[in-house]
């Protein structure tokens, strides 16, 4: 009889269920990001250009209300000073703590101007370095020292992380001398019950394993300890690694699994989730959550802020096809913020990476969406507007080339945060 761990999981994550997808992180970030004060003169000529007008936009700053949503962290503050600058308007916000998309905004927006240009998305904090840098953290000059940046999309993720972590370092892979590779598994990774967290990892022993070890009185190798079980790798989980990864497994020494404990692998659930009346976690981000602890391109908390963004992008869209809306214009630009201090100027500021632009006409109840690789393209050919204001006086930055090229960051090659909040002898900056 195959034994399996699904019996165990919540029915939102049932294996046979669909998941929409998310942007891949190698696809959002072939290109560099923006300067974003750089996008938003490329978004204005863009909504002045032949290709918006194809679309049905039709541009006039009398009645444009430049909206945000996005979270209020002050890492951000480049964001609302530079739609001022370009538009000249006030901003209006459409957006949560967390980069939740504000449902409830909609009619008020609209009210207030008939054209609404939206920018928004999830933010991440970024440090440069020579490996691609890292995420997750900023340095905050009020504190003194480094804090996380999303804090809120942290607090989501780090009790999956940790759970993850902890897995990851002890499920052991080893080969015995006249025998297959086997993996050692704590049973609190197995069945519920032997775990005391609220967050449970449960290895999917139907794509993981080939059946259970089964003890025996002169073979040393399966006498486990009373908290684990023993279990025979399946070959094609070998087979999909790299040769040379695959190598320290082939060992009589215990070796951890780590990263290769990929998302095919494994479910992980909050038992104490709030659930809507479907049954689904009312944190969306949660039907997601393997593939944000296990991400193979990108570190954790980047890869929460794509899926984030993806999610509320979604519901912004989804609540434009009203029918109160209909009359109404809409240009939404969805993207990815990666805030950075700059210690030369002693300010926040801001890169952006694009994942959707939308389209809805007055009039029309669907949009036009262009693809992030229909984006760059675009974009290639456009020379931004000028603000209207004079943004560099009001944010103290002058050399764009500067800033853009300290973002590094390349799919798969990037580093963990660690030790970046030493601080220097005047007690002000970061040493770096």
């Amino acid at each position: 009889m195959q034994r399996t761990t699904r019996n165990w999981l919540p029915p939102y994550l049932d294996p046979a269920g669909f998941i929409p997808r998310i942007t891949e992180t190698r696809v959002l970030f072939q290109w560099p990001p923006f300067f974003f004060p750089e996008f938003l003169g490329k978004v204005i000529a863009f909504l002045q250009s032949d290709d918006a007008r194809k679309m049905g936009f039709e541009f006039d700053y009398r009645r444009i209300l430049p909206c945000t949503w996005k979270c209020s962290d002050e890492s951000l503050f480049m964001v609302p000073l530079s739609l001022l600058a370009y538009f000249g308007a006030n901003v209006f916000p459409k957006g949560l703590i967390g980069a939740r998309f504000n449902e409830q905004s909609l009619g008020a927006a609209v009210h207030h101007g008939s054209i609404n240009v939206d920018l928004g998305g999830s933010h991440v904090g970024y440090l440069p370095g020579e490996r691609g840098g890292s995420f997750g953290y900023i340095w905050r000059p009020q504190q003194k020292e480094f804090t996380s940046d999303c804090g809120y999309l942290t607090s989501v993720f780090t009790p999956f992380a940790s759970v993850y972590q902890d897995a990851s370092q002890n499920i052991l892979l080893f080969r015995p001398q006249g025998s297959k590779v086997l993996a050692s598994i704590p049973n609190e990774f197995l069945q519920p019950n032997w775990s005391s967290h609220r967050v449970k990892l449960l290895v999917d022993i139907e794509t993981f394993t080939a059946g259970q070890v089964e003890y025996r009185d002169d073979t040393t190798f399966t006498h486990t300890t009373v908290a684990r079980s023993l279990f025979y790798v399946h070959p094609e989980f070998l087979q999909g690694l790299d040769p040379r990864d695959v190598e320290p497994f082939l060992q009589e020494k215990p070796t951890p699994i780590g990263r290769f404990l990929s998302p095919k692998y494994f479910n992980i659930f909050d038992t104490q989730a709030p659930l809507d009346q479907n049954g689904l976690p009312r944190e969306r981000l949660m039907l997601y959550m393997k593939y944000i602890v296990a991400p193979k391109y990108s570190p954790v908390s980047l890869k929460a802020a794509i899926v984030n963004t993806n999610l509320e992008h979604n519901r912004l869209t989804d609540t434009l096809r009203s029918p109160e809306y209909t009359n109404y214009s809409f240009a939404c630009f969805t993207g990815i913020f990666m805030d950075l201090f700059d210690h030369e100027v002693g300010n926040y500021y801001n890169l952006f990476q694009p994942l959707s632009i939308t389209i809805k006409p007055a009039g029309k109840k669907s949009e036009v969406e262009l693809t992030p690789e229909e984006i760059q393209f675009r974009f290639a050919r456009l020379n931004p507007a000028e603000p209207r204001l004079n943004l560099l006086d009001m944010t103290g930055f002058k050399s764009v080339e500067r800033l853009v090229e300290r973002f590094t960051f390349k799919p798969g090659r990037f580093e963990e945060f660690s030790h970046h909040n030493e601080v220097a002898s005047n007690g002000d900056e970061p040493q770096t």
